[in-house]
Order: C-alpha cells, then sequence, then structure tokens
C-alpha cells in the first residue's frame, strides 16, 4: 500500500512539471471552474513576450450591467507555469478587465459586492500619499466581453470555454539625460541633476481612459557611460499622453535645488516628429546638453533608431 501511495505521489510531481515545462494546452485543467482565460502579448513585434514583460495579472469580472462580480490575481510563479487563469462563472454576459504590473506603485480602488464598473479607477499610489512619485509601474491592460450561454455550463473538461486575451501597453517610457552640467557639493565633488516632470495624469477609469488630478515626478539622475561620456540618466514610466500635453520637464541643480532648464514636452515632441499615439511601446529620449554658455536640447544619437524595448 505504501508503494502504491509513493507511486502516486511521484506520478502526480511529474505531471505537473511537465505542464511547467511543455506546452500549457497540456496542463491539467480544474474542471470545477468552467472558463479559462489565456493572456498573450505581442507588442509592436509578431512575437510573444508576454511572460516577459508581465509578471503579475489582476483579473477583475463585472456583468454586463457593470455590476462587480470576482477578481482573480496571478503572481510571476503561477504565471510562469501557466499564462492565465480559470474561472468559474454562471451563464451571462460578462466584461473582464485585466491590468498587469500593478503592483507598489499603483492603486487599485476596492471593490465589493456593490462596485460598478463605471466607479472603478487605478491611480498612482503618490496621488493617495501626496508625496512627489519617483517612478511608475509598467502597466498593461487587456478588456474582453463574454458571453456565458447556459448550454455550455461545464461539469467537464469537454464544456470549458477558453478565450486568449490581448493585452496592450498601458504606459510610456521617459528618458531623459543631462550632459556638460557642472554641480558639485561644498567638498567639490560632482553631483547629478534632479529631474522633475509634472502635468502628467495619474489615474485611469477600468476602460483604460485617463482623468483626474496630475502626478509630479521627482528623481535624482544617476551617471552612466554612453559611447564613452559621463552622462545622467533618469527613466519615468508615466501613463499614457497624447502627443498635445501638457507636461512640463524641469533640469535641477542637486545642491540648491534651482531650476536651470524647462522643456514643454508637446513643444519638443513636435519639434523632433516624435508621437506616442499609437505606438505599443512608446519612448521619449531627450538629451539636454550644457555647453559654455548653451543650451542644446534634442533626440541623443544612441536612441535616433529603433531599440530594443527591453532596454
Amino acid at each position: 500500500m505504501r508503494l502504491f501511495h509513493l507511486f502516486f505521489v511521484l506520478f502526480t510531481l511529474l505531471a505537473f512539471s511537465r505542464c511547467i515545462d511543455d506546452d500549457s494546452d497540456k496542463c491539467p485543467i480544474d474542471i470545477e471552474n468552467n472558463f479559462i482565460l489565456k493572456f498573450r502579448y505581442v507588442s509592436d513585434k509578431p512575437e510573444e513576450l508576454f511572460i516577459k514583460k508581465i509578471k503579475k495579472v489582476d483579473v477583475f469580472v463585472f456583468k454586463e450591467s457593470g455590476q462587480y462580480v470576482t477578481t482573480q490575481s496571478a503572481d510571476l510563479t503561477a504565471l510562469t507555469s501557466f499564462a492565465g487563469i480559470s474561472l468559474n462563472l454562471d451563464p451571462g454576459n460578462y466584461r473582464i478587465v485585466c491590468w498587469g504590473n500593478a503592483t507598489g506603485k499603483t492603486f487599485i480602488s476596492p471593490m465589493s459586492a456593490n462596485s460598478l464598473m463605471k466607479d472603478a479607477y487605478i491611480s498612482h499610489v503618490s496621488l493617495r500619499d501626496g508625496t512627489a512619485a519617483i517612478n511608475g509601474d509598467t502597466l498593461y491592460y487587456a478588456l474582453d466581453n463574454l458571453t456565458f450561454p447556459s448550454s455550455l455550463k461545464a461539469t467537464t473538461s469537454e464544456t470549458v470555454i477558453e478565450r486568449v486575451l490581448n493585452f496592450h501597453n498601458a504606459y510610456i517610457k521617459m528618458h531623459i539625460y543631462v550632459k556638460g552640467l557642472t554641480d558639485k557639493d561644498s567638498q567639490g565633488n560632482l553631483l547629478a541633476p534632479i529631474i522633475e516632470m509634472t502635468g502628467v495624469t495619474g489615474s485611469y477609469n477600468f476602460d483604460m481612459q485617463s482623468f483626474g488630478n496630475t502626478v509630479r515626478y521627482l528623481n535624482t539622475s544617476a551617471y552612466e557611460n554612453i559611447l564613452g561620456e559621463r552622462i545622467a540618466k533618469v527613466t519615468f514610466h508615466t501613463l499614457r499622453f497624447k502627443d498635445d500635453n501638457p507636461i512640463e520637464i524641469k533640469i535641477k541643480k542637486s545642491s540648491d535645488g534651482s531650476t536651470l532648464t524647462a522643456i514643454s514636452l508637446k513643444d519638443f515632441m513636435k519639434e523632433n516628429n516624435i508621437t506616442v499615439e499609437g505606438i505599443e511601446e512608446a519612448i521619449v529620449p531627450i538629451l539636454v546638453e550644457y555647453k559654455d554658455a548653451s543650451i542644446k536640447i534634442s533626440v541623443p544619437e544612441w536612441e535616433q533608431t529603433p531599440i530594443d524595448p527591453e532596454l
């Protein structure tokens, strides 16, 4: 009898290890659930990038009327073994909203039995704390409308409904470089500049429409060796914005906090033929170069050609 139980345990462990290593279609299905939702993200390239880009997913299910039904989350461990979730749903029409990578910098409005999708939102935690944001999460979003007919109420795996849900990028990456700025502390040590960015809307509703108050981003840059030169850099992840935006970027001295340069992002993008609208992995690179008595604001040469979104 002990040998039988030992064989059964080993067989089960082997089956699940194959589920992780092999194609997800071979994974065992929990037949208590009647709906399997698989996740996918391909970006601007014909390559599956979901597990490379998205490390956590929060799934929210609403009735067609907008009434909240349930929530389920999957962390990196769960997503690595299977890029999806399973749910048990009653017959009816549903709207399913998924947020990817909503972690430490993102607040999701609490849900209850009386919650409605039209009132649900996510926002940057700095708006609740009343503080400046150092950065934001690399958010992704997906929406699906589902009809679950009563004839397919599952009792076995043969009647489980499967759908593939495509995620979309819900953030923009800002790369801000500063070159040639001399700012030192009382001991003569070179100080990296502070970068401030204002005017970025900090909330989405569950249709991924931005609204509400703006976030103030503020962080001290760090020096990097770029093309053999020492250049300060900061990266901000923001909610998506339009080409015609009110965003302003300021370069400040670390020694006394004074503003050296203010940049209208809208004007910079227009002058340099940069658009973020309709671009899945949108990146806006800005180089502020101080030389003698002049200031040059341009697109850095190392980012003037298409780059790998992972960089």
